[in-house]
């Protein structure tokens, strides 16, 4: 009797383990072509729900929300296009209590080349919901592992406000970057003028 109860609990450990891995392997494959279709613009709302919750940082408060069919004004998908923007994940796993794809995820771009930052690096969760829909997003910013944009602008805005000081608070008011395509151009021209001066110097 022992000898078939311990063959049973065996039996439904060993299904248990086949079925979760199951369940990850359905949820990377969701998340890998989710992945793909933004990055190819496909449609991305194959994988997901009609409207997606993402937050920043910490899950709590107000998220912003993405809309199956609601406009998009693109300010930072053109920022990105004329930045050269590049995004890979280098970890990514299945977080089974959480139900949830979980990734570290850099970026990296031509902005951040100019003004002498590294890629930042962040830590992405994909919830999904029963149908292995994404459904909410949490991207968390490490501190311990980056440097603010701020920081590298510093030196640039002080000087922009010496020699430039309408462009300068045109494209970085209150501290904040205003994201088009031209002003992607225009930060360029920016920051190569500060960077002749300062050799000059």
């Amino acid at each position: 009797m022992n000898t078939v109860k311990s063959l049973l609990l065996v039996s439904l450990f060993a299904l248990g383990a086949c079925n979760q891995s199951s369940k990850q392997d359905t949820a990377l494959t969701l998340f890998n072509n989710y992945h793909t279709a933004i990055k190819k613009n496909g449609d991305k709302w194959l994988y997901t729900t009609d409207t997606v919750k993402q937050w920043f940082d910490e899950k709590s408060g107000k998220p912003i929300l993405q809309i199956k069919g609601a406009p998009s004004s693109g300010k930072w998908k053109q920022w990105d296009q004329e930045m050269h923007s590049t995004s890979y994940f280098d970890s990514l796993w299945f977080d089974a209590d959480e139900n949830a794809v979980k990734g570290h995820f850099y970026e990296n771009n031509d902005f951040y080349d100019l003004i002498g930052k590294g890629p930042t690096k962040t830590l992405c969760t994909y919830w999904l919901n029963t149908d292995n829909k994404i459904y909410e997003i949490l991207i968390y910013w490490i501190p311990e592992v980056n440097t603010t944009t701020g920081e590298h602008l510093k030196p640039i805005q002080e000087w922009a406000m010496k020699n430039d000081s309408l462009e300068i608070q045109t494209l970085y008011p209150n501290g904040r970057i205003v994201p088009s395509g031209e002003n992607a151009k225009r930060w360029r021209i920016l920051i190569e003028k500060y960077k002749a001066a300062a050799g000059s110097n």
